[in-house]
């Protein structure tokens, strides 16, 4: 980036910093990687999850993931204490079938999870340098739920976060049994 010089112009030192402004504002390319511990709850109404991102503000980002049996086979229609929160952030009933196919899988299997976001939004646009939530929530047994929460920071530099968990609709969920620990994320800048 040029500095200004004492035998510039108003204009043109003007003209500088709304350049560097705008290269600020610019998106930044990155990935940030959310992880996790997953547990299988030997029941049935359990087993369910759903991770997204949402902005500062709380506005809805992307889904990163969500079980097959609440997204595609519309599981959240059928019993709605299925990971509500997801439900509300993403309005599900409002995808495509293919927008929801490219997010839903298989009950993911007992162990280390890893699941990366390329930083973009539902639409495929870059989002914006900032500070983003996410969010992983869990159905632990019937409306018993377990909501991890985070705030990972997108910028210049690689930035580390460790969420914390709510147990809803009270802390009683936690007697019902883990099904999320240790979620974390890490963004890591573009080249």
């Amino acid at each position: 980036m040029r500095l200004p010089t004492p035998r510039m112009s108003l204009a043109a030192v003007l003209f500088l910093a709304l350049g560097a402004a705008a290269c600020l504002a610019q998106p930044v390319p990155g990935t940030v990687t959310i992880t996790y511990t997953l547990h299988r709850i030997p029941r049935i109404a359990s087993n369910q999850l759903a991770v997204w991102i949402e902005d500062s503000e709380g506005r809805f980002v992307r889904t990163l993931f969500a079980t097959d049996f609440m997204a595609r086979r519309q599981g959240f229609r059928k019993r709605p204490q299925v990971c509500p929160e997801w439900v509300k952030a993403a309005r599900p009933d409002r995808l495509s079938p293919a927008e929801i196919d490219a997010v839903s899988g298989a009950t993911q299997k007992p162990g280390w999870i890893s699941l990366t976001w390329d930083c973009t939004s539902a639409d495929g646009a870059l989002v914006a340098p900032g500070v983003y939530l996410y969010k992983v929530e869990g159905n632990i047994y019937y409306e018993k739920r377990v909501l991890w929460s985070g705030r990972i920071l997108i910028g210049a530099s690689p930035s580390d976060s460790v969420a914390a968990p709510a147990y809803l609709p009270d802390a009683s969920a936690v007697e019902e049994g883990r099904l999320v620990e240790n979620v974390s994320a890490r963004f890591q800048p573009g080249n």
